[in-house]
This record gives structure tokens, C-alpha cells and sequence, in this order.
């Protein structure tokens, strides 16, 4: 393992920033990766994506000679690089260009295992300060495609779910959540869902979750996954009475308020808590603390 690291910097230095080593891949072209294929490079434009499986350390409790662990590590043309944990289990990478003027960055979906968890998301965008590892979120189900420009302003766009309603009004199963719609700007992630441009974003997640709403055996998760769809279109008072009458009155389920601001694990502090009467009640109350709607 130290040998095949130490070739693998000596091919860098030998090649030079003009011809680096891998497989040269498409832009947003899929690149799977898992523990058992080994040390594999691609390249698009100036930049490298290394997966390889490395020695741990340091060594001790946990970790002995000869203990590997999966690791990508992205390198610019420049000599900038930064190195992240991968997952023993399955791994998605896609190079290209996040915006229409941008350099090469990398899209890295690592998959953590779990009951229903997660998909890691990182984009790993360069800048004026180096390489910068911008976190877009954990997130239930499958890796998600290439972004795409969904509103033609230059700026490519990933769509994801709002995992804060899995569980919130269900069970996981009875559960639905809506999207978001985020940006890589300036390095940094942006919620751009309640911009006006994602329209249509939101309208095709309304009709579905308007009908899973009427239709299905338990209402409550795809109500108010439909209710959150609404708001984002300013529709939730047309709404509303749909979700009145769908609603299943017997299920008692839906997450408390918080008097204060929430820690960063999303706990409210003791004597603090905030009890609903209903199921109304309880999901205006989450919209709001959500920023689906204004507060009252």
C-alpha cells in the first residue's frame, strides 16, 4: 500500500500537470466505484478523481497494520487536492462544470448504509483558496443523476427531497417528501427552492402528491408533503381544504413546536416544547418553522 501510493506520486510528478494520468471521462458521466475494484483514476479537463483503498491511522484501537479504508482524492492541474472518505459500499462520482463559465468540479455521492439512509452528498468546486468539499446534504433512496439547468440562468441544479417530513406525519412508509432545489455558488450550497423560476419544479409535485393525498390508505405523509408543495406556489389556502377533508383524524402523529430556537442536533431544550391539538394545527405549525410559509 505505501509502494502504490508513492508510484502514484511519482507518476504525478513525472507526467506533470499537462498530461495527467486516468481515464478521461464525459462530463457528468456516471463513474461507480466500490472497495473491491481497487486503486482506478479519471480525469476530465485539469482534473483527477483518485479512488483507492489506504492504509488507516492512526494506528491503534480500531485500527491495525494492514487495516484499509476507501478514499477519493481530487487534484487540479494547479497542485491543489483534498482527500475525503468514500464508503465501503458504493460510491458515484460525475465530473464537469457546474455553471456555464466554471472550472471542472466533481459531484461525489457516497452511500452510508443504514434502514433507509443515505446518500452523502458533496461537490468539490475550485476556487481562489483551493479546493473547497461544499456539503449538499444527507438523504434517503437512490444517488441522484448529473444536475441539471432547470431555469437556464447558467447555474446547473440539483433537485433533492426535504427529508425532514420522512417520519414527521407517518410511518416511513406512509411518508412523502418534497423537493428542494439547491445551488453551488460561490462554494457554498444555496436553497434555491422559493425562487419563482422552480415553478415548474413544484407544480408536478403538487399534482402528485395532490392525488397520493386523496388516494391514499394513509394521508397524513403525502398531505402534507402536498401542503408544503402548495406554499412553495402560493396556493396552500386552495389547498387547504383538500387536506381538511383527506386528513385521517385518528392518527395522532406529527412533530411537536419549540418555544426557542433549536441545538444542532434539531432537539428542543427541556420545558420548551410546544404540544399541538391537531393535525391542521401541527402542519401549519411545520410549514412555518420550515419557511414553507411566514410565522404567525
Amino acid at each position: 500500500m505505501k509502494f502504490r501510493t508513492l508510484t502514484l506520486c511519482l507518476i504525478f510528478l513525472m507526467l506533470g500537470a499537462s498530461r495527467l494520468p486516468g481515464k478521461l471521462v464525459r462530463p457528468g458521466e456516471t463513474i461507480q466505484w466500490s472497495m473491491g475494484d481497487g486503486l482506478k483514476l479519471y480525469r476530465l479537463g485539469g482534473m483527477t478523481a483518485v479512488f483507492d483503498r489506504v492504509q488507516c491511522a492512526p494506528l491503534g484501537e480500531g485500527c491495525e497494520d494492514g487495516d484499509v479504508e476507501p478514499k477519493l482524492t481530487i487534484r487540479t492541474a494547479d497542485g491543489q487536492s483534498v482527500t475525503l472518505e468514500a464508503s465501503s459500499m458504493s460510491n458515484t462520482l460525475m465530473l464537469g462544470r457546474l455553471s456555464k463559465d466554471g472550472p471542472v468540479a466533481a459531484f461525489f455521492q457516497s452511500y452510508s448504509g443504514g434502514m433507509h439512509c443515505c446518500q452523502q452528498l458533496q461537490a468539490i468546486v475550485p476556487g481562489p483558496d483551493g479546493l473547497k468539499v461544499v456539503d449538499l446534504g444527507a438523504y434517503d433512496g437512490a444517488e441522484i443523476g448529473w444536475p441539471k439547468d432547470l431555469d437556464g440562468d447558467g447555474v446547473l441544479d440539483f433537485v433533492v427531497s426535504d427529508d425532514r417530513f420522512l417520519y414527521a406525519f407517518e410511518s416511513y412508509a406512509g411518508s412523502v417528501a418534497p423537493p428542494l432545489v439547491l445551488n453551488v455558488i460561490d462554494g457554498k450550497k444555496v436553497d434555491v427552492s422559493a425562487d419563482p423560476r422552480f415553478r415548474k419544479v413544484f407544480e408536478a409535485a403538487a399534482a402528485e402528491t395532490r392525488k397520493a393525498c386523496i388516494k391514499e390508505e394513509f394521508p397524513n405523509g403525502a398531505c402534507a408533503a402536498y401542503a408544503a408543495n402548495a406554499a412553495r406556489l402560493g396556493q396552500l389556502a386552495a389547498a387547504w381544504p383538500a387536506i381538511l377533508k383527506e386528513h385521517n383524524k385518528l392518527n395522532r402523529t406529527w412533530p411537536d413546536g419549540c418555544k426557542v430556537a433549536r441545538d444542532e442536533e434539531y432537539n428542543c431544550p427541556e420545558g420548551q416544547g410546544i404540544e399541538y391539538p391537531d393535525y391542521p394545527v401541527a402542519l401549519r405549525a411545520y410549514l412555518a418553522e420550515l419557511g414553507y410559509i411566514p410565522a404567525a
